[in-house]
């Protein structure tokens, strides 16, 4: 046998040992690091060397020296998402719990793309699926135990064949889920008689970016600035879709003899937290599209994790009319990125626009049709173990300790929000609905001066968006608060880090 260099479990126990030590430094030392990186572009290149190692040196010594690798140049060239004093784009969040959940699946190293491939990781994933369903408040149709067939197709005009029960399966992203979404719905409607061309998208002129590539994927789209098949609708002073606008777009669509065939409303923008109003736009679906409807897919990436609290379950009203919706546990529940839970009440559609099985992937189990299959739920064959992670995090921590985080959050975000509502050099923009404050100063460029102020100082990290003001797309500044260790004193520090950049600004 060739003299391969694996791992004795001597030195794995070791090496293991040690690294968790060095995640534990790492975790504990970010309230000393700044948040920002210190080097600029190429930074990291240039301390590489150019070849791979051709052969193993001292095992011992060169973990030592991967180690130092990791303080000296991958460390101080990050963004540092899991600082408290990170408040940029959306949370990433990371747990001990989550982290030793990684650690699991990476040991069993599974491919879960078949329940015959992996039995253990297709069934914990279904159970946990419904757990999340019951914790987040989301309507029966949506569990894997629900057989909506006959309802289902009363709703959409099509056989009970058509129609199959809900259920759940953990995406990468809410990106993921957007397009696998949009072509169940392309599917339905091109099964009814539609030619691809003549198919039309919805979606809000605040929807993450996700959703125009999703049409650039399926077709419906020939690049990120073609409208001949996707229409971005008007949003209001919140940043909701606006549902005559939706009504106008759909009926002018409708006389053209075009059809629509998806939907996606959002839970939360990414801009300002806006929340499209789910009732008044499945009415409009639902008095102007025959059978069968457009997919209404719902993207709740953020804002849907404070569902788990049963005061901000009024956010997703109107979400008993919708096929689909996802939300992520890796923004702001503590499990580690990527974890986005996707939920259909039509499990059949979203098979039908996606299922493929070659012979070699032909098994007893499949063909009986007894059992799920994930692979035909995503884009890509392979998946991993995700489910491990989530299973961690939600035993260690329980549905009520992840209640006390989120309404801790928000808690923070909220006395932010008071203060910068105080100061006269600072306007509230949007609505607050959960941890998300957006500000901005009295001109752009005061307030671009202000991020870049910040964030190049390095002490807290904030991200920006341009929203409609008073008719006017204006430059807005975001505070997300939502790191895991994030506490009062951190946003403390953030206002006053506010407060002195604009006080230099306006010296």
């Amino acid at each position: 046998m060739p003299d391969i260099p694996h791992m004795t479990p001597d030195q794995f126990r070791c090496q293991a040992d040690r690294l968790l030590d060095w995640a534990q430094q790492y975790w504990d030392s970010l309230e000393q690091r700044n948040v920002t990186p210190q080097g600029g572009p190429g930074s990291v290149l240039a301390a590489l060397p150019d070849r791979a190692p051709e052969r193993t040196p001292d095992a011992d010594s060169e973990w030592d020296a991967i180690r130092d690798d990791l303080d000296r140049i991958i460390a101080p060239n990050l963004l540092h998402w899991q600082s408290p004093r990170y408040f940029g784009y959306f949370p990433c969040n990371a747990s001990g719990a989550g982290t030793l959940g990684i650690l699991a699946a990476a040991v069993f190293n599974v491919n879960g793309m078949l329940w015959a491939t992996s039995p253990a990781a297709t069934e914990l994933e279904t159970r946990l699926l419904d757990w999340c369903a019951h914790a987040f408040g989301l309507p029966d149709r949506f569990l894997s135990t629900r057989d909506s067939r006959q309802s289902e197709a009363k709703r959409w005009g099509g056989s009970a064949g058509r129609s199959g029960g809900g259920g759940g399966c953990i995406q990468g992203t809410a990106s993921e889920s957007t397009l696998v979404a949009m072509l169940a719905g392309r599917d339905r409607a091109r099964h009814a008689g539609a030619p691809i061309d003549r198919l039309r998208v919805y979606t809000s002129d605040q929807a993450h970016s996700s959703v125009i590539k999703a049409a650039m994927i399926a077709g419906l789209a020939l690049g990120p600035d073609d409208r001949s098949q996707i229409r971005l609708i008007p949003t209001d002073h919140a940043g909701a879709m606006r549902p005559d606008a939706l009504r106008d777009a759909m009926a002018d669509d409708l006389d053209a003899g075009a059809v629509p065939c998806s939907v996606t409303a959002t839970l939360g923008t990414t801009g300002t937290e806006g929340v499209d109003p789910l009732p008044a736009i499945a009415d409009v679906i639902d008095a102007l599209c025959p059978d069968p409807k457009p997919w209404l897919h719902v993207d709740a990436a953020y804002t849907g994790a404070a569902l788990i609290c049963p005061e901000f379950r009024h956010l997703a009203d109107g979400m008993d009319r919708a096929d689909s919706l996802c939300l992520n546990p890796h923004k702001w529940l503590l499990t580690n990125f990527d974890c986005d839970l996707f939920w259909t009440a039509d499990r059949d559609a979203i098979t039908a626009a996606l299922s493929l099985t070659p012979e070699y992937l032909r098994n007893e189990a499949t063909d009986a049709g007894a059992v799920i299959d994930y692979r035909d739920w995503q884009i890509p064959l392979g998946r991993s173990f995700r489910a491990l992670k989530l299973w961690f995090v939600l035993r260690h921590y329980g549905l009520e300790g992840l209640r006390s985080y989120i309404r801790n959050h928000v808690a923070l975000a909220e006395s932010l929000e008071q203060r910068l509502d105080a100061d006269p050099r600072f306007h509230l923009v949007g609505t607050r609905r959960t941890a998300l404050v957006c500000f901005r100063m009295d001109s752009d460029g005061h307030t671009e001066a202000l991020v870049r102020a910040l964030n190049a100082r390095g002490r807290i990290f904030l991200s920006h968006t341009r929203f409609v003001v008073n008719g006017e797309s204006r430059y807005v500044a975001r505070v997300a608060v939502g790191a895991p260790r994030t506490e009062a004193a951190h946003v403390d520090e953030c206002f006053q880090e506010i407060d002195r950049a604009a006080t230099a600004l306006l010296a």
